[in-house]
């Protein structure tokens, strides 16, 4: 039985994935991060979009996802053959995987208050029968990303999704996605910086994220409409179960503790 568990977290741009999961770093010490970030091909590989004539940084064919999916199986193999509750070895790992996420702003840490932090790490303790976070009996990669559970090529080798053992889709409401996003001036490229276009949310990002989804979209339709899914709906999901829904309209700490539960729930599936 393996004791790495890789976790994607996934939703559109702008719905809290990264701030999530970075949170979960504090409750599992375990843990390495990997961002799908990233993996975006350089400026110049990014697909120029058909009827827009922009660059289109919301779809499957501007990312590596060869290269990101070697590089999860690479961290597993790494962790899967070492002590994992070395933090010097952990801290190996993630200085290899450092990216511009590496020193998160402020709202991170505020995000959660420490009460709630501290009770969902007493949590994490019950639920393992164990006295504290040192000796949590498995590590986890954390996959973060816009399209870890994109419709396109899901029996390929090289879909993220497929080598996730659990994950979570973090999404919001549309106005919520668009102000958020919107209020960014630029993002950090390989080669430079990228600022958004007027319209670029309303004409690309969104209904990007509708079509590469389709699927799950079907199967939840709370991801982009007010319409909560029906148990004909559910029959549908594409990816069979495996990915918890949540809103971060809600409350962070709410998102936080289906994350946990999500993560505990794959434990312990391996472990009975």
């Amino acid at each position: 039985m393996s004791n790495v568990i890789v976790v994607g977290i996934s939703g559109p741009s702008c719905s809290g994935k990264t701030a999530i999961a970075l949170n979960l770093l504090k409750v599992f010490p375990h843990t390495v991060i990997i961002h799908q970030d990233d993996f975006y091909k350089t400026d110049s590989q990014i697909p120029t979009h058909a009827d827009l004539g922009v660059q289109d940084w919301d779809c499957p064919h501007a990312m590596d996802m060869p290269r990101l999916v070697q590089e999860i199986r690479t961290v597993r193999q790494q962790l899967e053959c070492r002590d994992t509750r070395s933090s010097d070895q952990i801290s190996d790992i993630r200085n290899h995987l450092a990216s511009q996420w590496a020193n998160p702003s402020k709202d991170v840490d505020q995000l959660i208050s420490p009460e709630a932090l501290a009770s969902i790490k007493e949590q994490v303790l019950r639920s393992l029968g164990v006295a504290g976070t040192s000796q949590v009996p498995f590590s986890i990669i954390l996959v973060e990303g816009i399209l870890l559970f994109h419709d396109n090529d899901q029996s390929s080798e090289h879909h993220p999704g497929t080598v996730c053992d659990t994950g979570v889709f973090i999404y919001a409401k549309y106005e919520t996605l668009k102000m958020r996003r919107e209020s960014r001036t630029s993002y950090a490229t390989v080669e430079g910086v990228w600022a958004d276009p007027p319209g670029y949310f309303d004409s690309l990002v969104w209904p990007n994220y509708v079509k590469y989804h389709a699927g799950f979209v079907a199967a939840h339709p709370e991801l982009a409409t007010d319409r909560m899914a029906n148990k004909a709906d559910a029959a549908q999901d594409p990816w069979g179960g495996k990915v918890v829904i949540c809103s971060s309209d809600t409350a962070a700490e709410d998102t936080l503790r289906q994350c946990v539960l999500a993560i505990l729930a794959e434990w312990h599936k391996r472990s009975h």
